[in-house]
């Protein structure tokens, strides 16, 4: 079921690409409405293709999930739980002594998610496997198909790009021979893949892929940041 996540990442991408003056994208973009159906594929159309949003990320996947969301929907549970009791001692805590009306007490307690382990090969599992499950939505899709486009969002820690041993810059998808031509084998059902990661997103041109290939530098391999995730509760004694 579509729901808030795919419409923020929607939007996002419309800001970005708005401030990049990205005319391919903004022309799929500006004619794209969320699809009637919340439960249907695609997500989003447009008078003669789609626009499907999913997620990846570099954590293990299992039946139940990727490891990342679940660990950020027990943050969220656990965080929501420490906040009511923390608020209940608070309040029952005893007045300030010689306060003042210029002057308050402020407490702040921090509460860090603890991370399931993230690698580029989770990455490219993840990758591969949501990338074929909406593979097998668009081939039974009855709908306009002439342009099709995915979506994809990277969750969770950022994918590093490593050269001569020393970090050069975050990942893209232009730079990775084996995702490049897993890719390419379905140039005959999708046209772009547009990649968000964190603050920025890649159009990838799937028709363009064997040229992107002779180009990418040799020696490259890849690995995973950090992934830290904070909620600071804030009580005030006025």
């Amino acid at each position: 079921m579509r729901g808030e996540q795919e419409r923020i990442c929607f939007e996002q991408i419309k800001e970005w690409a708005t401030k990049k003056a990205d005319t391919v994208l903004l022309h799929y973009w500006n004619t794209a409405i969320a699809n009637y159906d919340s439960n249907a594929f695609p997500d989003f159309i447009f008078p003669n293709g789609f626009i499907e949003h999913f997620q990846v990320s570099a954590a293990n996947e299992t039946k139940k999930g990727s490891a990342h969301n679940i660990a950020v929907n027990d943050f969220e549970q656990s965080n929501n739980k420490a906040f009511k009791q923390e608020r209940k001692e608070f309040l029952q805590s005893p007045p300030r002594q010689n306060a003042s009306i210029d002057t308050y007490d402020m407490k702040v307690i921090t509460h860090e998610m603890v991370s399931p382990e993230y690698s580029y090969d989770g990455f490219v599992r993840s990758f591969k496997k949501n990338f074929e499950k909406h593979i097998k939505s668009l081939q039974k899709y009855n709908g306009e198909k002439t342009i099709g486009i995915f979506l994809i969002e990277l969750v969770g820690a950022r994918v590093t790009v490593i050269q001569n041993g020393r970090f050069n810059v975050f990942y893209r998808l232009a730079i990775d021979k084996e995702l490049l031509t897993y890719i390419d084998k379905f140039s005959e059902q999708l046209n772009y893949i547009v990649f968000a990661n964190n603050e920025d997103y890649e159009l990838l041109d799937i028709k363009n892929i064997s040229k992107i290939l002779q180009n990418i530098p040799t020696g490259l391999t890849f690995g995973v940041g950090r992934y830290i995730s904070t909620k600071l509760n804030l009580f005030i004694d006025i």
